[in-house]
């Protein structure tokens, strides 16, 4: 099938069981047969590359390639140089990746999440649209200038995670938050207002002058 029908999110969640390396082979651009798979495609790994350095895993563990299907020698050497490459790094969590074990896995799981969130689907959905044809008020972005929109994106929408990811574990302050995630605490209160407009956090009770706070379950 297409290549533009991989989902980040299976990315992610591949890292997080403990895959060392991925690579995603796809038609070269122009000889799509579903006219724009392979570009959208592309945006897809490359938005993904860019969350999983954020996390702290190596990017170079995820690469999208082309090869048409009557290169097999192509083929071949792609997958033994990727082969080298992941050798190279060793396994996931190692020395090559900026944060290591437990930690690592813990930030993938924020990871999948962010990238099956509603924000990053439309926003990396919206590429083309935004550097041909520019947004509702016709502003047309540069790369540079949508690359950086979507590292925005990426920071606060893993922290919005990491966040959530904490009070499944237990009630928390904004304090407690801040010092566990190493984000500042202005930020943690906005998110958590952010998130109880959502419905998807509550009040949970006063610890002396600290409000403690729990996730909502959804679906319920």
């Amino acid at each position: 099938m297409c290549t533009g029908r991989v989902d980040p999110a299976i990315i992610a969640k591949a890292f997080k069981k403990g895959l060392d390396g991925l690579i995603i082979v796809g038609c070269f651009i122009g000889e799509c047969h579903y006219v724009s798979g392979n570009i959208q495609a592309k945006a897809k790994i490359d938005m993904t590359r860019r969350l999983l350095k954020h996390i702290g895993l190596n990017e170079n563990r995820l690469s999208f390639q082309h090869c048409s299907s009557g290169e097999a020698t192509r083929f071949v050497e792609i997958v033994n140089e990727f082969d080298k490459t992941i050798h190279e790094l060793g396994p996931i969590g190692g020395e090559s990746d900026r944060v290591k074990g437990p930690e690592l896995f813990r930030k993938l799981e924020a990871a999948e999440a962010v990238l099956a969130g509603e924000k990053m689907r439309w926003v990396i959905g919206k590429k083309t649209e935004f550097l041909e044809k520019g947004n509702f008020y016709g502003e047309v972005f540069t790369e540079h200038e949508f690359n950086r929109a979507i590292d925005m994106i990426i920071v606060e929408e893993t922290e919005v995670q990491e966040i959530l990811g904490k009070l499944k574990e237990g009630v928390q302050s904004v304090k407690a938050l801040a010092g566990s995630l190493a984000i500042p605490s202005e930020r943690v209160f906005r998110y958590i207002n952010a998130l109880k407009r959502k419905e998807m956090v509550q009040l949970e009770t006063v610890s002396g002058r600290s409000p403690l706070y729990k996730v909502i379950p959804q679906g319920v």
